[in-house]
């Protein structure tokens, strides 16, 4: 009886064990905030641009890992407009453009 046991209490070790040291899958996108971070650093500003999505049904950015459109508020800042390069806020008390690019990238046409 005790050697009929012995393998399926072994079995039931291994597992217990493997699953406590899962690895992690390579392919799991990681978190933006870890990425990009959640400030701009060295900077004053509290915004940092991280990307933005352009096309003709719509332009959204990324910003502080959150993604906007024109009109919505991250903040203490409306977003006024997203261009291809750039995104610009208005706090109120003054307009901030933040630079994704220093210049857009432009389409190729075959």
């Amino acid at each position: 009886m005790v050697k009929r046991l012995l393998p399926a209490l072994l079995l039931i070790t291994v597992m217990a064990t493997m699953n406590a040291s899962a690895l992690q899958d390579p392919t799991r996108p990681m978190d933006p905030a870890l990425y990009f971070g959640n400030r701009h650093s060295g900077g004053t500003s509290d915004w940092a641009l991280q990307s933005i999505l352009s096309s003709a049904e719509r332009r959204i950015a990324v910003i502080n890992g959150t993604r906007v459109r024109e009109g919505d508020r991250i903040g203490t800042a409306r977003v006024v407009s997203i261009r291809p390069s750039h995104v610009v806020l208005n706090t109120g008390k003054r307009t901030l453009t933040l630079q994704l690019w220093p210049e857009p990238i432009r389409k190729m046409n075959p």
